[in-house]
């Protein structure tokens, strides 16, 4: 049961960095026209965003289109996903909503949760660069959180653009 709740946690590892690339994806093979797509969607709206917070960048309709889809992948994997941009931050936090762990259960899953997290720290990097491009606050702060369906912070890392320079 915990090796099924640690694979079920990294596959969420794996949604956010879909995510946080182009906006999620399906299957592998529709992936790469998704991030073909995903790539002039965001080249479109970077073109758009110019002198725009973080905050209206991310409401924006390109973005919450992206972000919708999203949160109907993860449905889909059994994860709610709530995702959201508040002053220099862009928040991403994903529930188990079917799992409920114990103290010792969430220790073990905060282990394996940061070391997934942390090998795929570059990737949450290039989202905060990406997103501080295109927008006028002097720093993002991409957020990523953890939780099972019981409320409780399995783990939590923040990834900033200032460390890609």
């Amino acid at each position: 049961m915990m090796k099924k709740r640690i694979v079920s946690m990294a596959a969420v590892v794996c949604l956010a960095l879909s995510l946080s690339a182009c906006g999620g994806g399906g299957d592998t093979a529709d992936n790469t026209a998704q991030e073909t797509t995903g790539q002039t969607e965001t080249a479109e709206t970077a073109d758009t965003a110019e002198g725009m917070t973080l905050e209206d960048y991310f409401n924006s309709d390109v973005m919450q289109a992206m972000v919708n889809a999203a949160k109907e992948q993860y449905s889909e994997e059994g994860i709610e996903a709530e995702m959201y941009a508040e002053g220099d931050e862009l928040r991403y936090v994903f529930t188990m909503t079917d799992v409920e762990t114990t103290e010792d259960e969430r220790a073990v899953l905060a282990e394996a949760l940061k070391a997934s997290t942390e090998a795929s720290a570059d990737s949450f990097i290039d989202t905060a660069k990406q997103a501080k491009e295109v927008v006028t606050n002097d720093e993002v702060i991409v957020v990523v959180t953890y939780m099972d369906g019981a409320g409780n912070e399995l783990y939590s890392q923040s990834f900033s653009s200032a460390d890609a320079e």
